[in-house]
């Protein structure tokens, strides 16, 4: 039997948790101690970025000066293929790109608070294999052959300590490594990073009682999302090229979102979750998926293309369809674009009702493109609160024992969205009865959608969150990316030039009257919290989904929508 927060219980964790992270901050200073001095004393302090909306991204330009010329071009410059080639031309070796990005995942650690655990070591040794596999057999060890690839800290390694963000596991030494990371590095890529996630992985944001809390790399005050918002955080910081997170709810999406790249939820059964720590095991109502978040969809693409057809995840992982990723999907001459400006349940906040109306007014002018306004088309209001309440009820469905179990053992305290989380549902522990009886209303919702608004569309354009990048602690509504959890259809976030504007945001809509609008517009006293002074540095990103295991078409569909707006590389 498990017991709740004990200052006496935690205290004994306390020394674990020092000695964890002077581990990381020990790896920076070793690996190059002039180089980590430095960045000290050119960035601003942790209280600065904590405070102030910066912009974090321009501390691994060239112009300010912590990388060389060459080391900024590789982290900012080059793209996945072109780092290929010129490892190919003899131009770079695996391990000059290892340092830049080591270098540039320091900057962003110090700026973001993105990183669990540094692997600079083994990074290195990878890198060097990969060069010494060039030299000899001239060719590339894989299609991944020396590329930067960071890695959600719950999905595990062999040898090395994975606690997921729960103090209780802090000593947990893993036993097999997760089927996706052996996969990556079976097609050579570089592993020298293992990023941050909330407490009990179902936050929409990131904040822990092992490393606090992680920042937007856009804008510093703001959170990054979550429960990846540690990839979301070093991706957008240049710190890795690509990265690995998880998705049971939006927790790689509300991130690619909050800092403005590209991350796709795959279907389910695409993208191996084997051997990964989390306290939603067993559960198989909702499923969850890991998938890449990246800084542009050819990468993205790139890299599903090589996971898939390469990697070949369903011999490791008897759970993988044996599905072959299509790398050229034909989209219709002129692609149907079915625009939901809301769920019908939460009213977005200002910017983002502006960035969906002027990214439909774009995508109208394109004659590649035929906008279908959803409203008509759409789940009724009624419809669309028993789906949110489903999905909600569904998560927690043992009644948060296994979570309980997991948090309790170490008396560690529950953080507030951790506390939120627990309490939905009334923390029920459902019967087998009442989770079938979920089920169907999950499948129901699906066939409705799959009935009733494909028809007339051939993908869905939608917020990614109600709201421009959160304020930390804050994000309780997850609707706009959870019912896609809820009925599998694929998603990819993308990035538009859109900012929020204090000076234009300013008007509060009229509001629905229900449970969820009310925790998203108020605070806990019953007032509209909104204030947009809160936003300065957010940008809006977007959703566009598509029908089952049509991930592909997914893909090239943002593809075409981003050129559209004129968005490239992040």
């Amino acid at each position: 039997m498990t017991v709740p927060f004990s200052a006496e219980e935690f205290a004994k964790y306390e020394p674990l948790i020092e000695s964890y992270k002077k581990a990381r901050d020990d790896q920076m200073a070793k690996y190059d101690p002039r180089f980590y001095a430095t960045c000290l004393a050119r960035l601003p302090s942790q209280q600065e970025f904590d405070c102030k909306p910066i912009d974090a991204t321009g501390f691994v330009k060239p112009d300010f000066g912590l990388l060389t010329q060459e080391e900024a071009a590789i982290v900012n410059d080059y793209t996945l293929q072109q780092l290929l080639e010129k490892q190919l031309e003899g131009k770079l070796t695996a391990v000059e790109i290892a340092h830049a990005f080591i270098r540039a995942s320091i900057v962003a650690q110090i700026a973001t608070n993105c990183v669990m655990q540094f692997m600079f070591d083994t990074a290195l040794a990878q890198a060097a294999k990969s060069d010494e596999f060039l030299r000899e057999n001239k060719q590339l060890r894989g299609p991944l052959h020396g590329v930067p690839v960071s890695l959600k800290e719950h999905l595990e390694i062999k040898g090395l300590v994975t606690h997921a963000s729960y103090v209780s596991l802090l000593e947990n030494v893993s036993k097999s490594t997760n089927v996706s990371i052996e996969l990556v590095e079976n097609m050579g890529a570089t592993t020298h990073v293992r990023t941050s996630q909330p407490q009990a992985i179902m936050h929409l944001d990131t904040i822990n009682n092992v490393t606090g809390r992680t920042r937007n790399p856009l804008s510093t005050c703001l959170s990054p999302g979550g429960s990846s918002g540690g990839e979301s955080a070093i991706i957008g910081m240049h710190g890795s090229l690509l990265g690995i997170g998880s998705d049971i709810g939006g927790s790689i999406r509300c991130p690619a979102a909050f800092a403005n790249l590209y991350g796709l939820r795959p279907t389910t059964k695409r993208f191996s979750g084997l051997y990964s720590v989390s306290g939603g095991k067993g559960q198989e109502s909702v499923i969850g998926t890991m998938g890449p978040l990246a800084r542009s969809t050819s990468e993205l693409n790139a890299f599903m293309h090589h996971y898939v057809n390469y990697g070949k995840p369903w011999l490791l992982d008897p759970s993988c369809v044996p599905l072959p990723w299509n790398n050229s999907p034909q989209l219709p001459a002129k692609v149907r674009v079915g625009v939901l400006f809301s769920d019908g349940v939460v009213t977005p906040f200002p910017a983002v009702t502006r960035t969906m109306h002027e990214v439909a007014e774009n995508l109208q002018k394109n004659p590649l493109v035929e906008v279908v306004d959803l409203k008509d088309h759409w789940l009724s209001a009624q419809e669309m609160l028993e789906a949110n309440k489903t999905v909600s009820a569904l998560y927690t469905c043992d009644g948060n024992r296994t979570q309980e179990e997991l948090l309790h053992s170490s008396g560690e305290p529950l953080l507030h969205l951790t506390k939120f989380f627990f309490e939905i549902n009334d923390g029920k522990h459902l019967s087998v009865y009442e989770n079938r009886e979920l089920n169907c209303i999950r499948d129901n919702v699906r066939l409705k959608i799959f009935q009733n608004v494909f028809p007339h569309c051939d993908f869905i354009l939608s917020p990614a969150y109600a709201g421009p990048p959160e304020v930390p602690g804050i994000a309780k509504y997850w609707g706009y990316t959870s019912l896609w959890n809820l009925v599998d259809f694929p998603n990819l976030v993308f990035p538009t030039p859109f900012q929020h504007d204090p000076a234009k945001d300013t008007l509060v809509p009229p509001l629905h009257d229900n449970h969820f609008e009310r925790l998203h517009w108020n605070d806990e006293h019953g007032k509209i919290r909104y204030d947009p002074k809160t936003y300065e540095g957010g940008y809006i990103a977007l959703q566009l989904t598509g029908p089952r295991f049509q991930d592909e078409h997914v893909v090239a569909a943002a593809e075409l929508i981003t050129k559209s707006l004129g968005i490239g590389r992040r």
